[in-house]
C-alpha cells in the first residue's frame, strides 16, 4: 500500500463521513471501507405482486399488496490496498427484501 493510496482512501471516507450522516454511512473498523443505507422513496400506491412457486398451492393464483416502506438497501464496500491508484474497490448490496441472487 502506498501513502498517496492510503491518504486518497482516508480523504475519500472522511468525505464520506462528512456527507451523510451515522443512519446512512459508517465506516468499517477493520478493513479500508464501509456501509451506506439507501433509502428507497415509494410512490404512493405502490404495489407488490407475491406468487406461489409450482410446490405451494398458490401455483396459479397471486396476491397484491400495496406497501408504502421498504427496508433500506445496504452497500457495503471494501478498498483494497492499492486503491485509487490500481484497484477498484468491492461491493456487496444486500436487503432484507432481496434474496442473495437479486
Amino acid at each position: 500500500m502506498s501513502a498517496e493510496d492510503l491518504e486518497a482512501q482516508e480523504d475519500e471516507l472522511l468525505a464520506l463521513a462528512s456527507i451523510y450522516d451515522a443512519d446512512e454511512f459508517r465506516k468499517a473498523e477493520s478493513v479500508q471501507g464501509g456501509e451506506t443505507r439507501i433509502y428507497l422513496d415509494l410512490p404512493q400506491n405502490f404495489k407488490i405482486f407475491v406468487s406461489g412457486n409450482s410446490n405451494e398451492s398458490l401455483q396459479n393464483s397471486g396476491f397484491e399488496y400495496t406497501i408504502c416502506f421498504l427496508p433500506p438497501l445496504v452497500l457495503n464496500f471494501e478498498l483494497p490496498p492499492d486503491y485509487p491508484s490500481s484497484s477498484p474497490p468491492s461491493f456487496t448490496l444486500s436487503g432484507k427484501w432481496l434474496s442473495p441472487t437479486q
